[in-house]
């Protein structure tokens, strides 16, 4: 098989480009809500440099199962804060993916209406084969985020 399938996944937020971006980029943040159910990041392993060549780093564990464990190495060949950002990664540990073989994360953010984001995931190549289950995880980790935001967002107008 060759690699050739690219996963694009889309969802709307009803909070602002420059929110749902930190919410993606700061490490702190991202470590809040990555991974599907059953998951989480590994805090003590997460970088992040938020700049055009910056590396960025995070293992995600699974919960029940504290040995399965898929890094994420990745260096951002586009990085533009509200609009973009573009990783180069290498992913072991997923046993559908090559570690050997780097993906494309591309992340678009688009203002839709007043202050609504879409973000545009597309990643890739996958095999077609994986492919699949892969966009459903993405799809998973989204409804995370959405969580994340309504709870900390609910937080920060308390303040």
């Amino acid at each position: 098989m060759t690699a050739n399938v690219i996963v694009t996944v889309e969802r709307e937020f009803d909070y602002p480009r420059s929110r749902v971006f930190r919410a993606w980029t700061e490490p702190a943040e991202l470590a809040q809500w990555r991974g599907s159910p059953g998951w989480h990041v590994e805090l003590e392993t997460l970088t992040g440099d938020l700049r055009l060549g910056g590396r960025h780093y995070h293992v995600k564990v699974r919960d029940a199962d504290p040995s399965t464990r898929v890094a994420t190495d990745g260096v951002y060949t586009e990085f533009f804060d509200p609009d973009v950002f573009v990783s180069r990664e290498l992913i072991t540990g997923d046993p559908g993916i090559d570690p050997q073989v780097p993906l494309e994360l591309r992340v678009e953010f688009t203002k839709m209406g007043r202050n609504n984001t879409l973000v545009r995931i597309i990643q890739g190549p996958y095999e077609p084969d994986v492919a699949g289950w892969h966009g459903e995880g993405w799809e998973r980790e989204l409804v995370r985020l959405a969580d994340y935001l309504a709870k900390n967002s609910s937080e920060e107008s308390a303040r």
